[in-house]
């Protein structure tokens, strides 16, 4: 009977922070030879996880010494954790020569957008004037983000929207800039200016608002 090497479930996502668990189990004709963990499918990387002594692992064996359970547990995971992890047996006493590999288990990582803040104007604004507002929030994985911009309760186009990559102790995470321009009118003393910000790692949106009135002379 030929060994098979069994992952599931195909695809898992992970809050930032959390603890990961990759499972991996072999049946079948279960031979010697070496079960390591890789990151994607390039074997010039470091493993995740291998038995070598002195190896600077990210995983640890969930059922140390079992020969058929190669499940790991990866802690405090970080948006750069996200990929697809592979459960690797090699062949045996040849540790460079693969003879199976799982079909690989699809991680992806959720980061919380911070609370978003609201940049106007540094000096009062004549009434009959446009006026530029910045929002910026970062700290979130993955890429896709809803930021909207609300006058009151009419919703308002942005002028421009920018999502950037953040690399801080490598960190992996995303950064949102977005930039309205509205007239202000004698009207707009008790108005209230909102960005708001939608996320997958959100149950609710976040937002901030900005009061008119502080900026208007």
């Amino acid at each position: 009977q030929n060994i098979v090497v069994t992952q599931v479930p195909k695809t898992i996502s992970v809050k930032s922070g959390e603890n990961l668990t990759l499972k991996c189990t072999l049946t079948g004709a279960i031979l010697p030879g070496v079960v390591w963990w890789y990151k994607g499918l390039d074997r010039k990387q470091p493993p995740i996880f291998s038995d070598n002594q002195g190896a600077s692992n990210r995983g640890v064996r969930v059922m140390p010494g079992s020969n058929t359970d190669f499940s790991i547990n990866i802690q405090n995971v970080q948006p750069e954790d996200a990929g697809t992890y592979f459960c690797v047996k090699f062949v045996p006493w040849v540790p460079e020569r693969e003879l199976i590999l799982g079909k690989g288990t699809l991680v992806s990582v959720i980061a919380k957008p911070s609370q978003p803040v609201i940049l106007g104007p540094t000096q009062r604004i004549l009434v009959g004037s446009w006026a530029s507002f910045n929002c910026y929030s970062e700290g979130f994985f993955p890429r896709e983000i809803t930021v909207s911009w609300w006058k009151d309760r009419e919703k308002i186009p942005a002028a421009q929207t920018n999502i950037l990559n953040t690399y801080e102790n490598q960190n992996i995470s995303y950064q949102a800039e977005s930039t309205v321009e509205i007239p202000l009118e004698q009207g707009d003393m008790k108005s209230q200016l909102t960005c708001q910000i939608q996320h997958r790692s959100l149950e609710v949106p976040i937002q901030q608002t900005f009061a008119l009135g502080d900026i208007l002379r």
